[in-house]
């Protein structure tokens, strides 16, 4: 038997019974489509909607959380808290787009097991990303919750600091002390941190490993392994005199130097936008909470004893924009 020839008969039969049917419709109910006559050419269509609008037209709304939170989320910058049983704190998150970012994580297949916790969606609107990540900070620190990442302790935190001879060292330090203004050089979440960053230091300047205490030098005049790999500038061998290796050291460390709070007492940072104005109170680089029209929700009192320390998360997120002039302070009554 000729097989091409086989193959090619019923190729036709089939092709000449499907040219004069119609073709069943590909959803229940829907009519039959019907071949073109001969000689008209038809174009492959695709009319899928856009996947963001496709999302959220099909978007199917677990039915164990409350409904009305989910309809509240704001196209708007906030805070959002994710609840569950008891109203326990599952997940604190911040986005410059609630609604987006709440439905895609509700939406989530790598999120399924936190969604089939959650039983309600509560979120704080705020004017701008600077007073969303103070917030979210806070709520992390206060509510710990359940699926993020657990916040570090931060009353014992350690910095480097110039012993008697000159040599930077690791110390562990309180909030209250980097607050009292003490010439300390970066604040650190853990002793390794702080370690590292010596280390880095010392590498990037071509610091000697001997001076600063890294190495223990075996003999008078021996080379330190940065000075091997010509990395030191002979600090340790007599190239380079102490006087000069220490006046780098110092202009090393004022890169890392805590900038002391420069105003007298609490301040406030004015964001707004979109109609909605807020005053974020800071005293001592410290968020102690949000001013607005709707609530006031400040944490801390002004007394002296209960005067805050510092606090590292804040620090971070406050400090670039305050030295590039970014922020609009503003004094805030006691």
């Amino acid at each position: 038997m000729n097989f091409p020839s086989y193959r090619h008969s019923l190729n036709r039969m089939f092709a000449s019974h499907l040219l004069g049917a119609a073709t069943p419709g590909l959803m229940p109910g829907a009519p039959a489509a019907t071949r073109p006559p001969q000689g008209e050419r038809t174009i492959a269509t695709f009319n899928a909607a856009q996947p963001a609008a496709h999302r959220a037209a099909t978007f199917s709304y677990p039915i164990h959380i409350e409904r009305a939170g989910i309809d509240s989320l704001p196209q708007a910058c906030g805070v959002y808290v994710l609840r569950g049983a008891n109203d326990m704190p599952l997940y604190v998150g911040r986005s410059l787009n609630l609604r987006g970012r709440v439905l895609a994580q509700l939406n989530s297949h790598d999120e399924q097991m936190l969604v089939r916790q959650t039983r309600r969606v509560e979120h704080h609107r705020c004017a701008g990303e600077l007073g969303a990540e103070l917030l979210e900070a806070q709520m992390l620190r206060e509510l710990r919750p359940l699926h993020n990442k657990k916040t570090r302790d931060k009353r014992c935190l350690f910095t480097l600091r110039l012993d008697a001879e000159g040599r930077p060292g690791v110390t562990r330090v309180s909030e209250h002390e980097v607050a009292a203004k003490h010439p300390l050089f970066g604040v650190f979440a853990s002793e390794r941190a702080a370690q590292e960053a010596l280390h880095q230091l010392v590498a990037q300047h071509g610091l000697c490993s001997f001076v600063t205490g890294l190495e223990t030098s075996t003999g008078e005049g021996m080379a330190c392994f940065g000075r091997q790999i010509r990395r030191c500038r002979g600090a340790c061998t007599g190239e380079e005199s102490h006087h000069e290796h220490q006046l780098r050291l110092t202009q090393a460390l004022e890169e890392l130097r805590i900038v002391a709070w420069p105003f007298a007492g609490r301040m406030g940072i004015v964001e707004h936008n979109d109609g909605v104005r807020q005053v974020h109170v800071i005293d001592q680089w410290r968020y102690l909470g949000t001013l607005d029209s709707e609530r006031r929700q400040l944490t801390m009192t002004g007394s002296p004893k209960n005067r805050p320390g510092f606090d590292l998360d804040s620090y971070k997120i406050i400090i670039h924009p305050h030295l590039l002039g970014q922020l609009e302070w503003t004094p805030v009554p006691a």
